[in-house]
């Protein structure tokens, strides 16, 4: 996976324009729709590209650029599997080590590769700090039950309300009331 640099220079086999080019052409569309994807802004400043679409190459070029100049956040393939180059950096920030003492929902969900949802949960749990990533909130025990995600276990069954958040301490008020033998 490329990974971006301090200056991301487009290629001028795929590209007409520079990359300050390209990329003032891009603040100027976001300012106009208030969103993009690679695709629609393609279509739009077709003058920009080389050829007549994007290549796997142009692409994550464009994606690079739009990683270095953060405008990212207004991208509405943010973080879409196969479609965006930080989703496979995002799925890497969120370990095995982290998953093991999550809500079962939450490991059914990073099984499924669901890392919107398993992001949600561990970004609002401030356990990671993903980039461009705002979660208002963590996935509820109710959406988790409708994508058929929930699989309650023990601890899930000792929560007080239905929030995900609260998983931790009730696994830990489970733990310290298990008795001790000898």
């Amino acid at each position: 996976m490329p990974v971006p640099s301090e200056d991301v220079m487009l290629s001028p086999d795929n590209w007409n324009e520079s990359d300050e080019d390209v990329a003032k052409e891009l603040g100027l569309f976001i300012s106009e729709f208030g969103s993009f994807t690679p695709e629609w802004f393609v279509d739009i400043k077709f003058h920009l590209l080389r050829q007549s679409g994007l290549t796997k190459e142009s692409r994550n070029e464009f994606c690079m650029l739009s990683i270095e100049k953060k405008f990212c956040p207004k991208c509405d393939f943010l973080y879409v599997a196969k479609k965006c180059l930080l989703w496979l950096r995002l799925f890497r920030i969120i370990t095995s080590y982290l998953v093991r003492r999550a809500p079962p929902c939450i490991k059914y969900a990073y099984s499924r590769k669901s890392i919107k949802t398993v992001a949600d949960y561990f970004v609002k749990a401030s356990l990671v700090d993903a980039p461009f990533y705002k979660v208002r909130s963590a996935p509820s025990c109710k959406s988790l039950r409708r994508w058929g995600y929930c699989h309650p276990d023990g601890y899930c069954k000792a929560m007080e309300r239905d929030n995900t958040i609260e998983y931790a301490s009730a696994r830990e008020r489970v733990q310290r009331s298990k008795p001790i033998y000898p």
